[in-house]
């Protein structure tokens, strides 16, 4: 890749980490919701149920790693470049700062509604580009690994319209689950447990429980590294594309599967 880069891919970059930054959230948000079991009446743009803490780290995780992205795409001014990428971040949050005002003028002050429509979004909106600023430096050191032409973390360009919408946030939320019912299965067992998909080894350890956990959680890591080698190949044949193409449908069905197993039914 050229370090003189076009003025359109700056404002391409830019559009993309936004678009990458919303997807990762919204994994985070299917995490959040299952576990705290938060009705979707209660999920908005702006709040997630009670959440407060839970609902910051979630935004800023998806502005860091969006800026991550842009400091391994771009060479030069990565952190203007990654400032201007959190303007939309930051107008919505301000808006809904200035929402939350006329909210609260109209139905009384409370903690609650303060917390929830002045310091949620105003914490954010000053935070973002912060957040940003900083892990924008962290995808530069990997600069001179992300180098393929036409492409974003080594991936051809025409393969994130596929991976945005139908992947990204399955990849981000089923190993994350995984990954904290590690955790879960001891309080699911001190509460009386197991139970709902927990039931087909109702009456095993939890130790062999957690076994499992881990076997599945290393699969689903090794299955994305291994799409990840696929989906970044530079140079092959169309008889290898076939079967690439095949072999990554496979990662991209087992994600969906996994999905709505996980997260179409409380547990």
């Amino acid at each position: 890749m050229s370090e003189k880069i076009k003025a359109k891919n700056y404002i391409l970059i830019i559009l993309f980490v936004v678009v990458f930054s919303f997807v990762v959230q919204d994994g985070l948000k299917l995490v959040i919701q299952k576990f705290l079991e938060i009705p979707n009446d209660n999920i908005g743009f702006v709040q997630w149920g009670d959440t407060f803490f839970l609902r910051i780290l979630a935004s800023l995780v998806g502005t860091a790693t969006g800026a991550f992205v842009i400091g391994t795409f771009l060479k030069n001014k990565v952190r203007l470049v990654a400032i201007i990428a959190t303007l939309p971040t930051v107008l919505f949050w301000i808006s809904a700062f200035v929402f939350g005002i006329i909210i609260i003028s109209e139905q009384g002050y409370s903690f609650e509604a303060v917390k929830a429509m002045l310091l949620l979004p105003g914490i954010l909106a000053i935070l973002s580009p912060v957040a940003a600023y900083f892990s924008v430096g962290g995808g530069q050191k990997y600069f001179e690994e992300f180098k393929h032409s036409k492409s974003i973390l080594n991936i051809k360009w025409y393969h994130w319209l596929w991976i945005l919408p139908f992947y990204l946030n399955k990849v981000v939320a089923v190993p994350l689950f995984t990954l904290i019912l590690l955790w879960k299965i001891d309080l699911l067992y001190d509460n009386g447990g197991p139970y709902g998909i927990f039931d087909l080894v109702s009456n095993q350890s939890y130790y062999l429980v957690r076994i499992i956990m881990l076997v599945i959680l290393g699969g689903l890591i090794g299955s994305v590294s291994h799409a990840y080698s696929l989906l970044s190949e530079e140079k092959t044949t169309a008889k290898i594309n076939l079967k690439n193409g095949i072999i990554i449908f496979g990662h991209v069905l087992l994600f969906s599967v996994l999905y709505v197993f996980l997260f179409t039914s409380l547990w």
